[in-house]
């Protein structure tokens, strides 16, 4: 945390994540150990449950054990981070066991294949899978062949996730092992205020090996890019700190990396507001490295520090939500004051995907007479899994009702040309 942390939006903080930060950070590294018996012993409880609710639980087991303050820590914490990064590390070389047979599967069909996401970061960026934790398996295939790839998956033991396509990809899950994999044909609606270039992205994607396996990987600027644009455009903001993490980790793993494009790429395709706003929180608040002239160049020095604060407050408190209104983030656009034809819009793209999709879904030709019988099916899927969180929505919760507002007033902001 700097001097204008309070500009920042640090007073909108509980003092766990205010602590969780400071620790994150690596300015603070060399002051850990003083850091951690200035934390008073009520307050672990809550900086571990927000470290293991963000998902950097892992980074906050690797930032005390650098800055030698492991040994200070109460017990039953350090245990606990122990326990999460070994966790981490086991799920991640089963995960990673499985994209190896994922590859090899789509290879041997000749389909071509991106590792997005947690695959591409925890092995390639981190350098240490202990470190990433990944909630599933993004891959990102050609438009023409992904009724190929959802075959190969099918053969090996996966199973089509009823009701949830959303445009752009299908997520699958392995019977056995409950793995989540996500097969991405797009990066986001062509209605986002920024859409991937996803011919430019196949096109300078890098070859490498992962998981002992023959992949695609997207360039460091894209991936860069895809990070930031996910957590402000996709998401707005209604994600996890690990997003900001994940920003510094590709900043500091590429010194290399092309500035020049990354700002040419806001320019051309959209998304500097977002991309400005996740680099700039990136660099206050976790210690990212991003050059001054960057961030100059992209409007990121002359960011609104009341939506600043608003986006880190969103980052802060969202996770607390219901799974489906995380994973989910647009269903809160329905308690918000955007009007009755934009909450429609919001109901309308999420049960009418294209037929194709939907034929890929339910095992359906997309010129069968009867396809159109599925977007019912489709509806009824959408209900039983969403109920919940309608019901959620429905009733008045004070936090709710601040994080709706919030995601109206962010959505205006990084939207705005």
């Amino acid at each position: 945390m700097d001097a204008s942390g309070k500009a920042n939006g640090y007073e909108r903080l509980s003092p766990g994540a205010e602590a969780l930060l400071g620790f994150l950070h690596p300015g603070g590294g060399n002051a850990a150990a003083a850091r951690v018996l200035a934390l008073p012993t009520d307050a672990w409880g809550e900086t571990l449950a927000l470290a293991l609710r963000h998902g950097v639980a892992p980074l906050l087991h690797r930032a005390l054990q650098s800055g030698g303050a492991l040994a200070r820590l109460p017990n039953q914490v350090r245990a606990r981070l122990e326990e999460e990064r070994r966790a981490t590390a086991l799920d991640n070389l089963r995960n990673l066991g499985q994209f190896q047979r994922i590859a090899q599967a789509l290879r041997e069909r000749d389909i071509p294949v991106i590792a997005l996401k947690g695959l591409h970061l925890a092995e390639l960026v981190y350098r240490d899978i202990s470190l990433r934790p990944m909630s599933d398996l993004d891959v990102l295939v050609p438009s023409a062949q992904v009724e190929h790839a959802i075959a190969a998956l099918l053969a090996m033991e996966f199973e089509l996730i009823r009701g949830l396509p959303n445009g752009y990809d299908i997520g699958l899950t392995h019977r056995r092992l409950g793995i989540l994999v996500e097969v991405h044909w797009a990066l986001g609606r062509p209605s986002e205020a920024y859409t991937p270039p996803v011919e430019e992205i196949w096109r300078l994607a890098l070859p490498t090996r992962l998981a002992d396996a023959d992949a695609l990987v997207m360039s460091p600027e894209f991936l860069l890019l895809h990070v930031c644009t996910h957590l402000a455009h996709h998401h707005l903001f209604a994600f996890d700190l690990r997003a900001l993490c994940d920003i510094a980790e590709i900043v500091g793993a590429h010194p290399a990396l092309d500035w020049s494009f990354v700002i040419d790429q806001c320019s051309r395709n959209g998304g500097g507001r977002g991309v400005a706003a996740a680099l700039r929180l990136a660099r206050d608040h976790v210690g990212a490295k991003v050059p001054a002239e960057v961030l100059a160049k992209i409007g990121g020095d002359t960011l609104d520090a009341e939506l600043l604060a608003d986006a880190l407050e969103q980052l802060d408190g969202f996770p607390g939500f219901a799974y489906e209104l995380r994973t989910a983030p647009k269903l809160v656009a329905l308690k918000s004051p955007i009007g009755w034809r934009a909450k429609i819009a919001v109901v309308w793209e999420r049960i009418f995907v294209p037929r194709a999709e939907l034929a890929l879904l339910y095992g359906v030709p997309e010129h069968s007479a009867r396809i159109n019988l599925y977007y019912a099916v489709r509806l009824r899927d959408l209900v039983r899994r969403y109920a919940g969180s309608a019901r959620e929505l429905t009733g008045f919760r004070p936090q709710l009702a601040a994080t709706t507002a919030r995601r109206a007033r962010l959505a205006q902001w990084v939207n705005e040309t």
